[in-house]
């Protein structure tokens, strides 16, 4: 038994520390790099995240590690390479939304990128209860749905062992539905609710490979009641 328990431990390290391996940049054709760029404000504690994700080929290609010179900054702030992850990531205070991704290959090629400036999206003042008894229509604090959004709503957190997620996408939406069946996986109780609202759009400068940034803005952190 303990042979096969020593056994089954060397096999998940070594599918671990493969799954973590990743690409250097310099043995790579500079063309097959696919950036992926996140921008994420968080209202609950007024900061914005950044990160960057550099892949091979396409979006669920290999990851990469960029080879000095190549680099990557956001709004003139070099981003920090975090292995277990995989991607390049930074933070700062307030409301970064509207700010520019800019690459450097090892050729010294230079890509520039300016992120999404969201609206704003927060759940209303006021909001308490959240009855399981059917669907709950939940209008949102901001302007209307548009083309490449899409508006979540999570709960969470409390009373919740886990949590539920909502989405709205059709355009023109001004509140979202939270529907009776996943209500009611949720406990009476307390619990979190947060409403995000992100715009998915694609890269204004690149290479063959291309890219996309992803740009989020995240409401309020509320606390609610869920009832029966």
């Amino acid at each position: 038994m303990k042979r096969k328990s020593t056994l089954g431990i060397a096999v998940m390290s070594v599918l671990f520390f493969t799954a973590c391996k990743k690409e250097a940049s310099i043995n790579i054709d500079q063309n097959r790099i696919y950036s992926a760029y996140e921008v994420e404000y968080n209202q609950a504690n007024n900061q914005t995240t950044t990160s960057a994700i550099f892949r091979i080929d396409h979006a669920s290609g290999k990851k990469i590690e960029l080879t000095y010179p190549a680099r990557v900054g956001f709004n003139g702030e070099s981003l920090s390479w975090h292995n277990m992850a995989g991607s390049y990531t930074g933070s700062r205070s307030g409301n970064n939304l509207h700010g520019s991704f800019t690459y450097f290959d090892v050729d010294q090629n230079s890509f520039v990128n300016a992120s999404a400036n969201v609206n704003s999206i927060d759940v209303p003042y006021g909001l308490n209860t959240i009855s399981k008894n059917g669907n709950f229509f939940l209008p949102w604090t901001g302007s209307v749905l548009q083309s490449g959004e899409t508006v979540k709503v999570i709960i969470s957190g409390g009373s919740q062992s886990g949590s539920k997620t909502f989405n709205a996408t059709a355009i023109g939406s001004s509140y979202i539905v939270l529907d009776q069946n996943n209500l009611n996986s949720l406990v009476a109780g307390t619990a979190n609710i947060q409403i995000e609202r992100t715009k998915t759009i694609g890269l204004q400068q690149s290479n063959l490979s291309g890219g996309r940034i992803l740009c989020t803005y995240k409401g309020r952190k509320v606390n609610i009641n869920i009832s029966s």
